[in-house]
């Protein structure tokens, strides 16, 4: 009899062996889906390797079937997924199960053979040989212009194109501009589509019948046979990192796909993350040359909110939105915080009202609620303070309902909108293009939801409510996200146009450096990570512990740390996390630091291994390059 290892979506570092029934055998190779049985259920996992004679199994099971029709993961995803596995530490099932984003059968009748076509053309200046290349542009049109012409010198040598966006919402916008200079089909892959869509579009990239892909994340492990770029558009985006397991970066996967299969990848970004922007400097990356064309750009202000009366619309901002109404252009007022006030408030105890689950202070909604934004908790606003009996309960903090209230208060004769996740709907966004492209919008208040190159270049003036919600965040990236968003705003908007900035803190770096040289930012923000031992001067991985039982999970967290000081792993922690309580799990983290990557991974391969089994009832994770610490 045949026998096979396969890969289970299973949180263990080991392979599991079956035997091959005579009927199954001649059609079964490695990639291939299987479902087997595995103690009292079935699942469905991937052949990883094939052996001649089973052995260090007491009773070997049988496959019961073959899933699909071919191999479901090719060799080069095959290994992609083994590295994906040994990087993110997780199981090479759970990254294999990642690849495969569609929960169906791949049955549809072909034959069983490879459809990879081998292009003969293989010039090694025009196929760049795996390197990673970083595109600086301001603007769609650079951008456009640029990635137009790599495609058309990719597809041209018969192999295929993946442009990777970090949210659904781009995928229209660039599909309307592919598709004006290019005649043929384009796959579309995301999670909001139907399975059925996903099998189509899946199986047209599989067959080659489409050469050019536009989705979201998980299109980085698109099934093309001969694939030969994959472009990331605004590779910054917070969007690209995975927060389920495995935890990865679609910029990392992609960077060691291309090393793998033999392909350029191109990152395209008007604001390099600080990482790329380091590999870029020290040679790891190739720059490909933008425009130098010098272009004008809005002008900005910085308000100083210490000097000014009123917290949400200060003087100049009030200037600034009357005149662009008198202009009939749009005023965008842009606050990252939803609800009227950010949290309940007693003046006669001092509490808080707060989620039951989250441990966070409970969002005040002009409709009468006060709800939780973690965990969807949700309840009627009191008028009694629940812990004094007090009657002065009082918001604090600002959100986009309370300055959408005072912008229809000071401008009654305006046409006000609000755009955020409160509105509900969820084609939400393109209602909100359309109108603002057809002039039905005179002020847009909105979270990050609208801060769009479409929506931006309408407008001639955009008032940062308050840079501080973003500036004073508790993660060192917070200046770098600060940043990032202000420059794309500054570079999207019509150049005529200005962009008033409110703060407390007006000196700040960040802020300046947007005002007058971006081109400071950079080596800036670097001197101050290098000097706090942040990344990417060094390697960062965090292990998350979260349970019902603070004093188990605490516990959990010390005991990890004592681990770690023998081991001379450099480490902080273990602490709990900023938002200490979600979803009624306590959370405690410890983030590993270490020059040497490989330390780390020796540590959690070996002691944390081992270490973590015997945790009751708390579960622990690791975040390798962890984007987010909240």
């Amino acid at each position: 009899m045949k026998y096979i290892e396969v890969a289970l979506n299973l949180p263990l570092q080991r392979s599991f062996q079956y035997g091959v029934p005579a009927e199954l055998a001649p059609h079964l190779e490695i990639g291939s889906r299987v479902l087997v049985p595995f103690r009292n259920r079935n699942l469905t996992g991937f052949v990883i390797r094939e052996k001649k004679e089973g052995g260090g199994e007491k009773q070997v099971r049988d496959v019961i079937k073959l899933i699909d029709d071919f191999p479901a993961v090719s060799h080069p995803l095959l290994r992609l997924g083994q590295w994906m596995s040994e990087y993110y530490h997780c199981s090479l099932g759970q990254s294999l199960h990642s690849m495969l984003p569609i929960q169906y059968s791949l049955k549809d009748g072909e034959e069983r053979k490879e459809s990879r076509k081998v292009s003969c053309l293989r010039d090694p200046a025009v196929r760049k040989k795996g390197n990673v290349f970083l595109l600086k542009a301001r603007g769609t049109k650079e951008k456009t212009s640029i990635f137009l012409s790599l495609i058309r010198e990719v597809l041209a040598r018969e192999r295929q194109v993946v442009l990777v966006v970090p949210e659904i919402s781009y995928i229209s916008s660039w599909q309307r501009l592919i598709e004006s200079h290019y005649r043929n089909s384009i796959a579309i892959f995301h999670s909001k589509l139907t399975k059925r869509q996903r099998y189509i579009h899946w199986m047209r990239m599989r067959k080659g019948e489409a050469h050019l892909a536009i989705g979201t994340r998980c299109l980085v492990f698109a099934p093309f046979p001969d694939l030969g770029l994959i472009v990331l558009d605004e590779e910054e985006n917070l969007a690209y990192k995975q927060r389920e397991t495995p935890r990865y970066h679609a910029r990392e996967v992609a960077e060691k796909r291309g090393e793998i299969e033999g392909f350029p990848v191109v990152l395209m970004s008007q604001t390099p993350s600080l990482e790329s922007w380091a590999r870029l400097n020290k040679g790891e990356y190739l720059s490909i040359p933008s425009s130098t064309t010098r272009r004008i750009f809005p002008r900005v202000e910085i308000i100083d909110l210490r000097r000014e009366e009123d917290r949400i619309f200060s003087a100049p901002l009030k200037r600034a939105v009357k005149q662009a109404l008198e202009r009939h252009e749009l005023a965008i007022l842009f606050l990252d915080k939803r609800g009227f006030s950010r949290y309940l408030f007693c003046e006669e105890c001092g509490e808080v009202l707060r989620c039951p689950n989250c441990n966070i202070g409970l969002t005040f909604h002009l409709r009468g609620t006060i709800s939780c934004h973690y965990c969807s908790y949700q309840e009627q606003s009191p008028v009694i303070c629940p812990y004094c009996k007090g009657d002065k309960l009082r918001g604090m903090g600002i959100g986009t309902e309370q300055v959408e209230r005072e912008a229809k208060m000071r401008f009654p004769k305006a046409l006000v909108r609000r755009a955020d996740l409160d509105i509900g709907s969820s084609s939400l966004y393109g209602l909100v293009r359309d109108d603002v492209i057809k002039g039905k919008i005179d002020i847009l208040v909105g979270t990050k939801l609208i801060i769009k190159e479409e929506i931006l270049r309408e407008a001639e003036m955009v008032g940062i409510i308050s840079a501080d919600s973003l500036l004073n965040l508790p993660d060192f990236r917070a200046s770098e996200r600060l940043f990032q968003l202000l420059v794309k705003i500054k570079g999207s908007i019509k150049k005529e146009g200005k962009i008033l900035i409110q703060t407390y803190n007006p000196t700040h770096y960040s802020l300046r450096c947007v005002k007058d040289r971006e081109e400071d930012f950079y080596p800036e923000e670097m001197r101050a990570r290098e000097e706090l031992h942040y990344p990417p001067h060094v390697h960062w991985t965090r292990i998350l512990l979260e349970g019902k039982v603070k004093a188990k999970v605490a516990e959990a967290g010390q005991r990890i740390a004592t681990e770690l000081d023998k081991k001379g792993v450099k480490f902080l922690g273990s602490s709990p996390c900023p938002f200490t309580k979600i979803k009624g799990r306590y959370r405690y983290q410890l983030i590993l630091r270490d020059d040497d990557p490989a330390h780390i991974s020796n540590f959690l391969k070996g002691e944390l291994g081992s270490s973590s089994r015997s945790f009751n009832r708390v579960k622990v994770s690791v975040d390798v390059d962890p984007q987010e610490l909240m």
